[in-house]
């Protein structure tokens, strides 16, 4: 019998009614624990840039309906994805309302270890992954830098056509969130992907917003290598993004659960 699962009320306000992705890790058998890159699995552990593919029960496990991240090779706190890299398969998505529950197993960060190995939720889009974009927006919807520091951030990137040097802004990558996410108990994070807006709750209260078409965050932005852009963050519009899960020895992520919800498909056509 198939498990029920309720829309969240984000969701519902929205017209997002439509599971389209889902992970309860009751099992291992969404992993594609053998590198395959063969279709039909959640998740690859194959990872991009020549970074080292991660194994099961050294890297990650699963117990108790709870995925545990613990990369020994943590760099850009790549772990695993819906996406394989070399065989171009798996799964991404554009606008919806993402949720997840998780909880921070070490809340104090080993000193030194930042941006080595956090924990982290976070997305790519494919053409990036495979290093041919040219122009590309990178959300990351929580990452824990230090004892109850953690961030939603939005990153946007640009580099010339042959590959030159690459400028981009970033959106609130120094605003320490006011909620307790580093307190050693479950929390969901819930996100609204929406039409030039980004909404960002945790335990159902709303903290930040990102009106992305235009630039504008609330809490402020902040930038980064070079000037601002007309068009900063506005691949966010139609750009698919893979979802990355990440964490280290040292600082562990556990997953409880993720989702993610959209609008029904409207057939338009006449029949």
């Amino acid at each position: 019998m198939c498990k029920q699962i309720e829309v969240p009320q984000l969701a519902k306000d929205h017209g997002m009614t439509v599971l389209v992705f889902e992970d309860d890790f009751d099992s291992i058998e969404t992993i594609d624990v053998n590198n395959t890159g063969d279709k039909g699995y959640k998740w690859y552990v194959e990872r991009p840039y020549k970074f080292t593919t991660i194994e099961n029960e050294l890297d990650y496990k699963v117990e108790n309906s709870v995925l545990t991240l613990c990369n020994r090779d943590p760099r850009y706190n790549y772990g695993m994805a819906t996406y394989h890299p070399t065989k171009k398969v798996g799964w991404w998505f554009c606008k919806g309302v993402l949720e997840f529950r998780i909880r921070i197993v070490n809340p104090k960060i080993p000193e030194g270890n930042e941006g080595k190995g956090i924990p982290a939720v976070w997305s790519f889009p494919p053409a990036t992954i495979n290093d041919d974009a040219v122009q590309w927006v990178e959300p990351d919807w929580m990452e824990y830098w230090a004892e109850n520091f953690w961030t939603t951030a939005v990153h946007d990137s640009r580099r010339d056509v042959h590959k030159g040097p690459i400028t981009y802004a970033s959106t609130n990558t120094n605003y320490r969130s006011p909620l307790p996410l580093g307190d050693g108990e479950w929390h969901t994070l819930s996100y609204l992907w929406d039409d030039g807006r980004l909404e960002c709750y945790m335990d159902g209260e709303q903290w930040m917003t990102l009106e992305y078409e235009s630039g504008i965050a609330n809490p402020p932005i902040n930038h980064k290598q070079g000037e601002p852009r007309t068009d900063q963050y506005r691949t966010m519009e139609w750009e698919p993004q893979v979802l990355i899960l990440g964490g280290s020895e040292t600082a562990p992520l556990e997953i409880d659960w993720i989702r993610v919800w959209q609008r029904p498909l409207k057939d338009v056509r006449e029949d």
